[in-house]
């Protein structure tokens, strides 16, 4: 049966239910873009990061962070939150964070405390460059797709 066919498919509820979603091919995330997501995903895990870092400082017991590094992670998880809520700004966020963490990440290869302020080396330069670079595809290369609502 299309989803069509589903007299409940006209109306989405607050909360889909796992049935709701199977019968009319919504998901949790609706019409955002692929790229929303992104940014979606990638604020929340900064966030996180930034949160974690407060308390602790080295993350998952190999990150070393400092309160420059939490303030920054925090700073960039809030602004991809933020930009999750349209496409032209999830875009920009996955440009710019993308490009800022893929220079540190290089930086780190050259200097291990860029400007006297944080430490960046060993894991710190693959997750810089590793979160980058897929913020930069997303923010320049990917294909805009939204996922059906």
């Amino acid at each position: 049966m299309s989803p069509s066919t589903f007299p409940s498919c006209r109306v989405t509820p607050p909360f889909a239910s796992k049935l709701h979603t199977a019968r009319c091919g919504r998901t949790p995330m609706g019409d955002r873009s692929t790229l929303q997501a992104v940014a979606l995903i990638f604020g929340a895990l900064y966030l996180v990061a930034g949160i974690v870092g407060i308390f602790n400082h080295v993350i998952l017991g190999i990150f070393q962070v400092n309160l420059l590094q939490t303030m920054v992670h925090v700073v960039i998880g809030i602004a991809g939150l933020a930009a999750a809520s349209s496409l032209a700004n999830a875009r920009t966020f996955c440009r710019v964070a993308g490009v800022i963490l893929l220079l540190l990440g290089l930086i780190g290869f050259g200097v291990a405390n860029p400007f006297g302020l944080m430490y960046i080396g060993g894991a710190d330069i693959a997750l810089h460059l590793g979160t980058g670079a897929v913020l930069a595809y997303f923010g320049f290369a990917a294909p805009v797709s939204t996922r059906s609502a």
